[in-house]
C-alpha cells in the first residue's frame, strides 16, 4: 500500500498552476502557497499520475477557466478511489470556471474588452516612473464587485494561511459593510485591438465595525471610577430619523490583503496599503484603521509604512523622551516619560490603533538612540558618543516605557509567575522587541538610501527577508 500511495499521490501545491492570460499569451504562471484548506492537511491528491490543475485567469476581469489533465488515473478498488476534484473545486470557483476552454478563449477575445474598466469606482492613480497603477474600490453590495470576488476568492485559501471565503449570501445591509479594493496596472502601449489595458495585481477587503464614541464630558475630566452622567436631551420628535450604518462612527478593519506572486517584491504592497489607508484617513466616519490577524510579512509592511507616514508629522518627528525623569529602583514606571496627551492627539489624527501606534512610536524613539548605547549587531565605539551617560539614561527610560506596555499587554499570563520569572520574561521580550525594531529600521534605512551594489535601487518594505538575523520569538506577545 505504501508503494501505491507513492505512485498515485501528488503534491497539491505543485499540481495547481495559476496563470494570468490575455488572448494568445500567458503573462505569468505561479503556484499557490497553501492548499490544505482545499485538499486536506497533508496537501496531497490521490489517484493520479502527472496531474496538472491549471487555473487560468483573464488578466483584466479575472474570468477563470479550469483545466484538469493527467497521464494516468487510478482504477477504484473497493472504497479506494481517486479524489473527485470537480466537486471539491466547485465550492471555491464560479460555474463559468468549468466552461470549455474554447468558450473561455472566445469570451476573452471579445472586442468590448478594449473599453473594459474594473468594477466600482476609481479611487487613486499612482504613477511610478513610466508605470501607471490604479486602485479601484466598490461596495460588496455592488453586483459587479460580487461577481469579481466570486472569481478570485479562491486566492484567499491559496495565499492567506487560515484564510476563509466571505459569505456572499448575507443581506444587502451586511454586504454593504464590506469594501473591496482592487489594484491594477494600466498599460496604454503595445496592446492588441481587443486587449484591455488593465492587468489585475491584487485585492483587499475592508470591513466596517460600529465604534462606540462616548460623549465628551463637560468641565473637569471624569475620574477612573466616576459614573458617566450627562444631561438628558428631550429635544426630539417621533418618528425618529432613520439611522443608516454608513452614517455611524466606525472602525475600518483590513481583513484580506493579497498581491499576486508575479507582482511581489516591487513595492506594490506598500503602494496598495497606503492607498487604502489614505481612503480611510479621508473618511470622516472612520475613527480607527485596524488589521485582522496580519502575518509577519504584512506586519513588516504595515510597521514601515506607518512609521514613514508618521514621520511626515512635525509633532511626531520632534517627539522625544523626557530625560529629566528619574525613575525609582522599585515602583511603577513614571507616566511622564512621554507626553501621553500629545501621543493620543497624534494617534487620533492618523487613526492608528493604540497597540500599533505604541509599537511604531517605540521604533521611532529607538531610531534616535546611538547604536553604541542600545543592543545592536552593529559596532559603535562608546567614546565617540557625545553625552554618553545622558544617552544611556535616555535608553533606560525607553526600556522602561516598552516594558510597561509589554507588562500591561501580557499581565494575566505574567501574574501566574513569581517575581523573578516575570522579570526574566520581560527582559527576554524586551530584547526580542528591540532586535525586531532594529531589523525593521535597517530595512527602512536601505529603502531610503539604497543598499550597496544595487545601483541605488530601493527595496520596498514588502520585499520579505531583510537579510538580517531573525529576532527570536518571545513567549509573551509584543
Amino acid at each position: 500500500m505504501a508503494d501505491l500511495e507513492a505512485d498515485w499521490s501528488t503534491d497539491s501545491s505543485e499540481a495547481v498552476n495559476i496563470s494570468l492570460v490575455v488572448p494568445g499569451k500567458t503573462l505569468a504562471t505561479f503556484h499557490p502557497k497553501f492548499t490544505y484548506s482545499i485538499f486536506g492537511e497533508e496537501e496531497r491528491i490521490f489517484g493520479y499520475q502527472g496531474l496538472k490543475i491549471n487555473l487560468k485567469y483573464h488578466a483584466s476581469d479575472m474570468r477563470p477557466v479550469l483545466q484538469i489533465t493527467y497521464n494516468k488515473k487510478f482504477k477504484a478498488i473497493g472504497e479506494t478511489e481517486p479524489t473527485d476534484l470537480k466537486p471539491i473545486l466547485e465550492d471555491f470557483l464560479p460555474k463559468t470556471a468549468f466552461d470549455k476552454t474554447a468558450v473561455f478563449d472566445a469570451a476573452i477575445a471579445d472586442a468590448s474588452y478594449a473599453d473594459w474598466k474594473p468594477p466600482g469606482e476609481l479611487w487613486k492613480t499612482i504613477q511610478s516612473g513610466s508605470q501607471t497603477f490604479e486602485v479601484w474600490r466598490g461596495s460588496l453590495a455592488d453586483l459587479a464587485v460580487q461577481q469579481m470576488l466570486k472569481r478570485i476568492q479562491v486566492l484567499v485559501p491559496f495565499f492567506i494561511e487560515g484564510g476563509t471565503l466571505l459569505d456572499l449570501d448575507e443581506p444587502e445591509w451586511g454586504l454593504d459593510r464590506w469594501t473591496v479594493f482592487f489594484l491594477y496596472q494600466k498599460k496604454t502601449e503595445n496592446l492588441e485591438p481587443s486587449q484591455s489595458p488593465y492587468t489585475f495585481m491584487g485585492y483587499s477587503t475592508v470591513y466596517r465595525y460600529f465604534l462606540y464614541q462616548p460623549i465628551a464630558s463637560h468641565g473637569t475630566p471624569r475620574g477612573k471610577r466616576q459614573r458617566i452622567a450627562h444631561d438628558a436631551n428631550l429635544d426630539f420628535k417621533f418618528p425618529l430619523p432613520k439611522i443608516t450604518f454608513p452614517n455611524l462612527p466606525c472602525r475600518s478593519r483590513i481583513s484580506q490583503f493579497i498581491i499576486l506572486p508575479p507582482f511581489q517584491a516591487g513595492g506594490h504592497g506598500s503602494r496598495f496599503y497606503n492607498a487604502i489607508f489614505d481612503y480611510y484617513l479621508a473618511d470622516p466616519k472612520t475613527i480607527e484603521i485596524t488589521v485582522e490577524d496580519p502575518n509577519e510579512a504584512f506586519d513588516d509592511l504595515r510597521d514601515l509604512n506607518d512609521l514613514v507616514r508618521l514621520r511626515t508629522l512635525a509633532e511626531f518627528a520632534t517627539l522625544r523622551i523626557n530625560t529629566t525623569v528619574q525613575p525609582r529602583s522599585r515602583g511603577p514606571v513614571p507616566k511622564n516619560i512621554l507626553d501621553g496627551d500629545l501621543l493620543e492627539k497624534i494617534r487620533l489624527k492618523l487613526k492608528i490603533a493604540p497597540r500599533q501606534f505604541a509599537r511604531v512610536t517605540e521604533m521611532q524613539l529607538l531610531s534616535l538612540l546611538p547604536l553604541g548605547v542600545r543592543q545592536s549587531l552593529m559596532i559603535e565605539k562608546k567614546d565617540a558618543i557625545q553625552d554618553l551617560k545622558a544617552r544611556q539614561h535616555e535608553y533606560h527610560l525607553w526600556q522602561l516605557w516598552v516594558k510597561k506596555r509589554l507588562y500591561k499587554h501580557n499581565r494575566d499570563m505574567l501574574m501566574q509567575l513569581d517575581r523573578s520569572e516575570r522579570i526574566t520574561k520581560l527582559e527576554e521580550a524586551l530584547g526580542s522587541v528591540e532586535a525586531d525594531y532594529a531589523r525593521l529600521l535597517r530595512a527602512l534605512d536601505r529603502r531610503v538610501t539604497g543598499p550597496k551594489g544595487t545601483n541605488g535601487k530601493r527595496p520596498s518594505p514588502d520585499e520579505g527577508d531583510t537579510g538580517e538575523p531573525s529576532a527570536k520569538k518571545a513567549k509573551i506577545t509584543a
